[in-house]
């Protein structure tokens, strides 16, 4: 294989990295399936639902049972304004808002169901049924381009008069599998917008939420635009998420996620946590950021974490962030000095934040730099910056226990004069930038070989979970290398001019992979090789 030189890595160095996040966005969307639900037709004015009454519920359930008794179909809910108490899916059923159409949470009232036409309570005294739910179904649908309105200036004041006030989520769907969401807007949740999951049950799968839009007050108490529990699967897209504090959460039990191409706006940013038992596998791309009080956040603490790995956000711009980058094991107050703190004992729940890329991002006019404060029995391991831009005006990046900190591809963090340090570290082990000024010392080439996509190039198996490995082209193959994810090469071997060549790659971790061919031809080709 010919070997590259800098000025030339400089145009193409980001090629590779792009391809395997595309692909990696591609593999995960091809494993969330979505609903395939009959086109019959269920119109709620038909069972007796109108704009004059103060409650539809009893209607659209009938309306929903009956769609579900036909093997399934479309509930419609028309244009004009339907008040309802609490609605309970069932399998097999789209629930379609139509443009025109509000469907509108009844009033919280004085509490507890009373006075009449006011949400009703599920019989214990302040505490009421999540809106539209369902559980251990499958096949379901919200959909269309018609508004749900929360109602939820009065349930926003009786929770803050008193928080034992147990307010509705909008939508909550627990242990389903294979739902879509997609379309609606909602706005001004008593409490969390849309919760797939719930702590504690039985595993979702198969989730998809799409092109919807959240909007809630900046003030609005915990009115989460997206949460996951025990859910395996998700898909997030072209969603505009605005509210009052986390945009996306995602908790316990959530793996396989992937968020892209979201408008993020008032809010706490794109959150894993603060339950962060096995959340594994999440991957966010191509997301805006306009002042959100965090962009990325990460957040357990030693009572509620474990075995969370394998973090990658990428092709990502931020502006007018507070914190763009919050990764922490003690939430929700960090201690400082960071030099005082004595390390405890590891269990099942410690923290165990590993393997997390930030890749070509760009941060301006935020506050801080951020923060990354692990444990000292257990730090916070293998975080890279790729082609990271940040730009703070207050204060740098805070990193306290961190191992193997890796700021690559000319990462830097840009403070004004007299604002100290643009990294202020401890017990951190950190390369590829000057601490004090901020400056990338990691400018160079990764090694990784220019690519041409004119050959058709396949390795099998991928995933490849054993170790013989056959790499295939229309082109005879003259050399293979294989390299890290950080573009360090940890594999090469001869083509011997085949068009089919057996690699055996014993030895090598499991992780994702770019493998880089030369034909014989003189051209390169490069893809994405996962080995389990």
């Amino acid at each position: 294989m010919r070997e590259t030189n800098p000025s030339r890595m400089k145009n193409i160095k980001g090629f590779v990295f792009s391809l395997f996040f595309c692909l990696n966005i591609a593999f995960l969307n091809a494993a969330v399936l979505l609903p395939n639900i009959p086109a019959t037709q269920f119109l709620i004015t038909t069972y007796g639902a109108s704009t004059s009454s103060t409650d539809n519920s009893s209607y659209i359930n009938a309306a929903i049972t009956d769609a579900n008794t036909a093997g399934g179909g479309t509930v419609v809910i028309p244009a004009g304004t339907f008040l309802s108490g609490p609605i309970t899916m069932k399998s097999n059923v789209n629930l379609n808002i139509q443009a025109g159409a509000i469907l509108q949470l009844m009033p919280y009232g004085t509490g507890n169901g009373t006075p009449a036409g006011s949400y009703p309570n599920n019989g214990t005294a302040d505490t009421y049924a999540n809106f539209i739910f369902g559980s251990g179904l499958s096949n379901i649908e919200i959909s269309g381009s018609g508004t749900i309105e929360g109602n939820g200036t009065a349930w926003w004041a009786a929770y803050k008069a008193n928080s034992a006030v147990s307010r509705p989520c909008v939508i909550r769907f627990k242990a389903c599998n294979t739902v879509l969401i997609t379309g609606i807007t909602i706005k001004n949740a008593p409490n969390v917008h849309i919760t797939l999951g719930q702590s504690g049950s039985s595993r979702g799968s198969n989730g998809t939420i799409s092109y919807v839009t959240i909007l809630s007050p900046s003030t609005s108490p915990n009115t989460d635009a997206i949460d996951t529990w025990y859910w395996n699967d998700i898909d997030i897209h072209h969603c505009n998420l605005s509210e009052g504090d986390d945009n996306v959460a995602m908790n316990s039990y959530s793996k396989n996620i992937k968020i892209s191409n979201c408008t993020l706006g008032t809010g706490h940013g794109i959150s894993v946590g603060s339950y962060t038992i096995d959340v594994q596998n999440v991957n966010v791309d191509s997301c805006t950021f306009s002042g959100t009080t965090n962009g990325i956040r990460l957040k357990s603490n030693n009572t509620r974490g474990g075995n969370d790995s394998t973090f990658t956000y990428s092709n990502i711009t931020m502006n007018n962030v507070k914190y763009p980058f919050y990764i922490t094991s003690w939430y929700d107050n960090e201690p400082y000095p960071a030099s005082a703190q004595v390390a405890g004992t590891v269990t099942a729940t410690t923290p165990q934040w590993k393997n997390i890329t930030f890749k070509n991002i760009t941060v301006t006019n935020s506050t801080y730099g951020g923060i990354i404060y692990g444990l000292p029995e257990m730090h916070i391991k293998n975080v890279v910056f790729d082609n990271v831009k940040i730009g703070a005006t207050t204060s740098g990046l805070i990193t306290n226990f961190v191992d193997g900190l890796v700021f690559k591809n000319c990462s830097s963090v840009t403070l004004p004069s007299g604002k100290g340090n643009a990294i202020i570290p401890y017990a951190a082990t950190i390369s590829g930038i000057n601490t004090a000024t901020g400056v990338s010392t990691s400018c160079g080439p990764s090694g990784i070989e220019d690519v041409n996509e004119n050959n058709t190039l396949s390795c099998f198996p991928n995933p490849l979970k054993g170790n013989n490995l056959t790499i295939s082209s229309e082109d005879d193959i003259a050399k293979v290398k294989v390299y890290s994810l950080t573009g360090v090469k940890v594999f090469e071997q001869n083509g011997k001019q085949s068009s089919q060549l057996p690699v055996n790659l014993t030895g090598l971790a499991a992780g994702y992979y770019v493998v880089n061919v030369l034909f014989v031809n003189g051209s390169v080709n490069s893809m994405k090789l996962i080995k389990e």
